[in-house]
């Protein structure tokens, strides 16, 4: 599922969504310690601006702005809040930093953990598909390759004081004979630790910039979403609501442009929130399960009684409301011939048929707008085209 579906699915639910400005992330441009370490290791120069990251970046923004003018998406700086200085920090731990996280926490981690071994060839780094003795390795989490990477170096280093009191200078050495087999799995283990750490503190700054904002917290990698669950009992009904909606087949979305989506919430705001307090009824008994084919089961009884069941009733009011329109306008027409045959007779009859039309239309709106799946009835209609 694309990230534009994601949100187009969210917004069956949530009022408003906050989007990381995927433009200005790329802002937060290489320091020169990095440009040096790049130098170091042999790779090759690579431009500041990576010109098919914009692009992407550029079409995402269009893709994005009807969701941004139908008033669902705010677009804000997001990795403003979470860059980090250009100073490198040089950390030690004589435990491997095992003690770097709870250690429930830091289990979960090396559970998830995927490490593999790195060589540089010909100014590019290969990620190679099995880790084995070496000096270069890429640690990463469990579906999580594209959104959370660290890449680690061994090689001997000398540290040398300077003039300077407190400053230090680190010399690394490079050597291309991998380090024996117990050193090797001593550093993967301490790699995989610090990228825990690093990552725990990256998603806890995440989660408290979505509490300043009043936001939930909403994670396009499951792991992440594990690992939040962890000890925290039963979720509030708002965020199951949204966790369990994610979780349904929603294919008809993806046939509805983003601006009919918009439309139809903001037109018919009475309908999109009755839609959302039945989402929140039909789904609430899943905050207290903890067994996964349960929870799966509750979503898909949901889905089926408001995607199914309550929609079926509609069509046939509907239907029924239409007839109703095209008698009243076939007496409305005979009454206005008629008054063009006895000079203005029948005015009374067109009148009558003038109230029955408001009658119909009050009809349809206590009757279909009452069903609480209106709202994902027009969403469907217009899937249909």
């Amino acid at each position: 599922m694309s990230k534009i579906s994601r949100l187009k699915q969210s917004s069956l639910y949530l009022e408003e969504a906050v989007v990381i400005d995927p433009i200005f992330k790329l802002t937060d441009f290489r320091s020169s310690y990095t440009e040096n370490l790049n130098c170091f290791m042999g790779l090759a120069s690579i431009p500041m601006v990576n010109r098919q990251e914009l692009a992407e970046a550029a079409i995402r923004l269009i893709e994005l702005r009807p969701l941004v003018a139908g008033g669902f998406v705010k677009i804000y700086p997001v990795t403003f809040e979470l860059e980090r200085g250009e100073g490198v920090s040089f950390i030690y731990s004589e435990v491997g930093f095992e003690d770097c996280l709870p250690k429930l926490v830091l289990d979960k981690y090396k559970l998830n953990s995927v490490v593999r071994s790195v060589r540089v060839e010909d100014g590019r780094m290969l990620v190679m598909r099995d880790l084995y003795p070496c000096r270069n390795i890429s640690v990463h989490f469990q579906g999580m390759e594209s959104g959370f990477v660290m890449g680690y170096m061994l090689n001997p280093t000398k540290v040398k004081p300077t003039d300077k009191k407190n400053v230090y200078r680190f010399i690394q050495e490079m050597k291309s004979t991998p380090p024996s087999y117990e050193n090797f799995a001593a550093w993967v283990n301490q790699s995989v630790n610090q990228t825990a750490r690093n990552h725990f503190n990256e998603l806890r700054n995440r989660v408290a910039l979505c509490n300043y904002f009043g936001c939930m917290f909403s994670t396009e990698h499951y792991f992440e979403s594990e690992l939040l669950n962890m000890n925290v009992g039963i979720s509030d009904i708002k965020s199951n609501t949204l966790n369990c909606t994610m979780q349904m087949d929603v294919p008809f979305l993806e046939n509805v442009s983003s601006s009919d989506l918009m439309s139809i919430r903001n037109n018919d705001g009475e309908a999109f929130n009755a839609f959302r307090a039945e989402l929140e009824k039909g789904l609430r008994d899943a905050r207290s399960e903890k067994d996964p084919e349960r929870v799966r089961t509750i979503i898909e009884n949901t889905q089926h009684e408001l995607f199914e069941v309550q929609m079926s009733q509609i069509a046939p009011q509907v239907k029924n409301i239409k007839k109703m329109h095209l008698a009243e306008a076939a007496i409305a027409t005979a009454g206005i011939g008629f008054s063009v045959a006895t000079g203005g007779a029948s005015l009374l009859a067109t009148l009558i048929s003038g109230i029955s039309a408001c009658k119909s239309w009050s009809d349809y709106r206590s009757k279909v707008l009452s069903n609480p799946c209106h709202f994902i009835w027009k969403v469907k209609q217009k899937a249909k085209g």
